[in-house]
């Protein structure tokens, strides 16, 4: 089926756009490790309350996307590692807010169904 404006075609194939939206789901504290289950939601919250080591598990098969709004607890300069099939812009990992009560968001992208990933640290150092 091809949409078209103006009798221009401006979409010409058999892909049908389904209802979207964002699944919340809050992960609270972080610990040493945190599993972020894609099964859960695509917008997820954590509190980072000691050094923390993230596992990204179940996306969807293809391509995928998630958000995650990482909260810094009453201590400053708590370390992250993320899994290691995240690739950063410039291969470099960004630097993030160390702050105490600071939080940054992040924003995760697949199209290989989590083979590897790709990380984008969308805001910084919000309170």
């Amino acid at each position: 089926m091809a949409i078209k404006i103006s009798g221009t075609t401006i979409i010409s194939d058999s892909r049908n756009l389904d209802y979207y939206g964002e699944e919340y789901y809050d992960n609270s504290n972080t610990g040493s490790s945190c599993t972020i289950n894609l099964q859960n939601g695509n917008f997820q919250r954590a509190v980072l309350n000691s050094n923390c080591t993230f596992t990204f598990s179940n996306p969807t098969n293809g391509a995928t996307s998630f958000t995650l709004v990482l909260y810094n607890d009453g201590t400053a300069g708590r370390s992250i590692t993320w899994p290691t099939s995240v690739k950063w812009p410039n291969g470099s990992t960004p630097v993030r807010t160390t702050s105490a009560n600071k939080a940054d968001v992040y924003t995760f992208f697949t199209y290989d169904g989590g083979t590897s990933w790709w990380g984008v640290l969308s805001l910084y150092n919000f309170s």
